[in-house]
């Protein structure tokens, strides 16, 4: 039974993908993110990870729902960070990212601060406590300087890389393929935003959505860092830790495209199919 624990968890979160991306552009731009997300090349590695790796994505979609449609109910997300950070090593900074969007002015509460504040960071000291009787999900590291930010930025860069560039193996092709790419999308998204969600009001839905992407990865990049940095037996970032950002950013990008596409040119469209599907291609065949 416990084989069949990961698959099951996999499949929530690319149901809470679909739900989410569909509420913000349509079901077909829900069903554009599941195929993308499932043809990840590091999807069912990612799976095969473990219990725990694979909680760890499922954690990460519900903590986005959470901030997304409930962006007061500090406690709920709180808590679940607080319970994250404490099973899941890599989790660590979601506590930094509940703090973060509790402390975010909402305009239909923004009297509220202090209190969602207070709610975010309680799960944290009790899970504390928690953590000195009953253990933790963290390995039995010292803490110290450990160093070498360069090699763990690398290997981050790596599992992102073949994402990006599946299949591709010469250096200079591959270099090439993963910095265009970044590029269109990096494009893509600040062009989405800059131009649709960012002039609507502040309590409009999509441009919540941008807010809670940026702030739950920063906070995963953060705790990522500190964790690489200050536990001396820390390994550098692998598929485990780091597959869950390149989900978010197959999310926001597929926002970004079907929310910009009406307006994209005919050439542009083109090309953006073409891109698509030999990414597809690659991916499978990958």
């Amino acid at each position: 039974m416990l084989v069949l624990i990961p698959p099951l968890l996999g499949g929530l979160s690319v149901a809470i993908a679909f739900s989410l991306i569909a509420g913000l552009a349509g079901p077909l731009a829900g069903w554009l993110a599941v195929v993308l997300l499932v043809a990840l090349p590091g999807f069912i590695p990612f799976h095969q990870l473990g219990v725990e790796t694979t909680g760890f994505l499922l954690v990460t979609m519900v903590m986005l729902l959470a901030m997304l449609h409930a962006p007061r109910w500090s406690l709920a997300y709180g808590a679940l960070a607080a319970a994250a950070a404490l099973l899941i090593s890599p989790a660590a900074g979601f506590p930094i990212a509940a703090v973060a969007w509790a402390a975010r002015a909402h305009p239909t509460n923004g009297s509220g601060r202090r209190g969602r504040l207070l709610l975010a960071l309680a799960p944290l000291l009790v899970a504390l406590v928690l953590a000195a009787w009953l253990g933790a999900g963290w390995p039995n590291g010292r803490i110290g300087w450990h160093g070498g930010l360069d090699r763990g930025l690398s290997a981050a860069g790596t599992v992102i890389g073949d994402q990006l560039a599946p299949g591709i193996e010469s250096p200079a092709v591959r270099f090439f393929a993963i910095a265009d790419l970044s590029l269109i999308l990096i494009a893509v998204i600040f062009t989405a935003w800059w131009r649709i969600a960012r002039p609507t009001t502040a309590d409009a839905l999509l441009r919540r959505w941008y807010l809670a992407v940026a702030t739950l990865a920063a906070g995963v990049a953060v705790g990522l860092v500190a964790r690489h940095l200050l536990l001396l037996d820390s390994p550098d970032p692998g598929l485990g830790a780091v597959f869950p950002m390149a989900v978010l950013g197959v999310l926001v990008g597929v926002t970004s495209a079907t929310a910009w596409w009406p307006k994209w040119s005919r050439w542009g469209k083109g090309l953006a199919a073409i891109l698509l599907l030999g990414w597809l291609q690659a991916a499978i065949r990958g």
